[in-house]
């Protein structure tokens, strides 16, 4: 089973993108605000994606998420009764799981409506088996707000493979990655990759 996968972005198509990864291209379908960030980087360039390998009577699939913490989101929305991995894809480009819980314990049927695909008996089913399992959602919410305050998986790759490629060993590696999330989480969170690594660099 895939469950993550790092590699070059050879082109997108309608709602995934492909990836090349030791000479195998890989179809991966994405959420669309992974897809608008993924466009921002371009074609040729290397990202690592959390994948979520789905398995059917008569093929394989591929979901990619920047966030592991989005990757389980959207396995627990796809599980709710009636709902398939292209709703808790179109679900998960316009959400996040903070806001599906608030609309939700609102029983806000009109605006989960406005969620491409989401209907008036979707949108109610949503409200019921999502009030129903409360405290498993809270649980994913309180995981995505812990990585929220630290550099994500990802991320914190991303920066460690750039300081071993300015040749700094291992040691030093941890060891400012460790300063780093002590670090003011709001600051951080405002930063991006290249801002992080400069930033890795001061404390070196």
């Amino acid at each position: 089973m895939i469950s993550g996968l790092r590699g070059n972005i050879n082109r997108f198509g309608v709602s995934r993108i492909y990836i090349e990864a030791s000479g195998v291209e890989y179809e991966v379908n994405v959420p669309l605000n992974v897809y608008e960030k993924l466009q921002h980087a371009g074609e040729n360039n290397q990202i690592f994606l959390f994948i979520y390998h789905q398995f059917l009577q008569d093929e394989q699939r591929l979901y990619g998420f920047l966030e592991k913490n989005q990757r389980d989101f959207f396995s627990a929305i796809q599980n709710v009764k009636g709902l398939g991995s292209g709703l808790s894809l179109s679900i998960l480009s316009h959400l996040s799981a903070s806001q599906l819980l608030s609309l939700c314990e609102k029983k806000d049927i009109a605006s989960l409506c406005k969620i491409p695909r989401v209907g008036k008996n979707t949108a109610e089913t949503l409200v019921f088996e999502i009030n129903r399992k409360i405290d498993r959602w809270k649980k994913i919410i309180a995981e995505s707000d812990v990585s929220e305050k630290e550099p994500s998986d990802s991320d914190e790759e991303i920066i460690m493979q750039a300081l071993a490629q300015l040749g700094y060993r291992d040691a030093q590696i941890r060891s400012v990655m460790d300063k780093l999330k002590k670090e003011n989480p709001a600051e951080l969170a405002q930063l991006n990759i290249s801002e992080k690594i400069h930033r890795c660099l001061q404390i070196i």
